[in-house]
């Protein structure tokens, strides 16, 4: 009973706090954003899945490079080692999976754009999918995508390969001294580029990814230009910075990493391509990538991508056709006449091997990858 009054109208945080709606915020993933940044064409994953449906396993075949130590000083004729070829086996994938029932009753409720259709995924569903399922796929994706990239981080934490200057593949420390008096910031950069020199990265063909003071380092570097400027460090071309904030829980307090550019290779690969897609009668398979893009402003002045949006999920599209109940986070819900959209992923990451070096190679145990903590002492 309204009482002459008009009934309440219901906003949405969107439309309210515009850009800064929480639901509609997207955590930056610097780690994952690497990965998806690589500049080598993606040779794995469609040699893997070609789009047809079928899934092949693919082993890489490599040859540690020759070292020293195995030539002779005589010319006796003597052949010395044949070189062989090693196989790398690509590691199991891992899953995320995030299910959402939208009801005919709930979008009843809503203004009418809501129950606009939307036609996503290759092939798209016939019919569509009601816009309210699509922004619920928008915000369910940066959940799912969160736990791809902390699933990675913990996968990368026990991948590091040695460090030449050390010879282990734990955290090399490394300072940061704040006096700009006697040392710039970019000392301990400098000390950076002198180990991945020694460890034969090319400068500027690596990236950092991490959080803590490395972070705060490239801010300071960003912002006073007269005690930092880039033009101190080798080159005048500061690598790449990635800010992650998983790094801290994932691999320590202040701890970064180093990675040689495509050292790390993402898999990502998808089960409803090709002859298993489309109308299943009761079910629709589908594949489809999502307008995703953090907005993180790279410590180095450069700002966020649009690079999530390759990453491609698979998607299960189910109708309930009668009221019934159905388990909802655990627990059982009786629910009306509606959709389940079940949107998943299957991924992974492979580094160089271990052996890619022989033993005897200055850079045995090496992988394009470095570990670092930070100081600023």
């Amino acid at each position: 009973m309204f009482n002459g009054l008009f009934p309440a109208i219901i906003k949405t945080q969107q439309q309210v706090f515009a850009g800064i709606a929480p639901s509609d915020k997207i955590t930056p993933m610097g780690y994952l954003e690497m990965l998806l940044g690589n500049t080598v064409p993606n040779v794995v994953n469609s040699t893997v899945d070609d789009g047809s449906g079928h899934i092949r396993d693919v082993k890489i075949k490599y040859r540690p490079r020759a070292s020293s130590g195995k030539s002779v000083t005589e010319d006796d004729c003597s052949i010395q080692a044949n070189p062989i070829w090693k196989e790398q086996t690509l590691p199991s994938l891992m899953f995320r999976k995030n299910g959402t029932f939208l009801d005919y009753d709930t979008v009843r409720a809503m203004e009418k754009e809501a129950s606009d259709t939307v036609m996503v995924g290759r092939p798209a569903p016939p019919q569509g999918i009601l816009m309210e399922m699509y922004n619920i796929l928008i915000y369910k994706a940066n959940g799912i995508l969160a736990d791809v990239d902390m699933d990675l981080l913990t996968q990368q934490a026990a991948a590091f390969g040695k460090n030449v200057t050390t010879g282990v593949n734990t955290p090399k420390t490394v300072n940061f001294p704040l006096s700009t008096a006697t040392n710039p910031l970019t000392q301990g950069l400098t000390s950076v580029a002198s180990d991945v020199m020694l460890n034969e990265i090319r400068p500027g063909n690596f990236f950092i990814v991490g959080d803590g003071l490395i972070n705060n380092v490239y801010l300071q570097m960003n912002y006073n230009t007269q005690n930092t400027n880039q033009q101190n460090y080798p080159n005048g071309i500061l690598p790449k910075f990635y800010w992650e904030p998983y790094a801290t829980s994932k691999w320590g307090a202040n701890q970064f990493g180093i990675f040689e550019k495509n050292s790390v290779q993402l898999v990502n690969i998808n089960k409803f391509n090709g002859f298993v897609s489309g109308d299943k009668l009761s079910t629709f398979l589908f594949t489809l990538t999502l307008p995703i893009a953090t907005s993180q402003p790279l410590a180095n002045g450069q700002g966020g991508n649009n690079v999530l949006q390759g990453f491609k999920f698979d998607a299960q599209l189910r109708h309930v056709d009668c009221p019934q109940d159905v388990v909802i986070d655990g627990a059982t819900v009786r629910v009306n006449r509606g959709w389940i959209l079940d949107l998943m992923c299957n991924y992974g990451q492979f580094n160089l091997p271990a052996d890619a070096y022989d033993p005897t190679d200055r850079l045995s145990g090496n992988n394009g990858t470095l570990r670092y903590v930070a100081t600023n002492a």
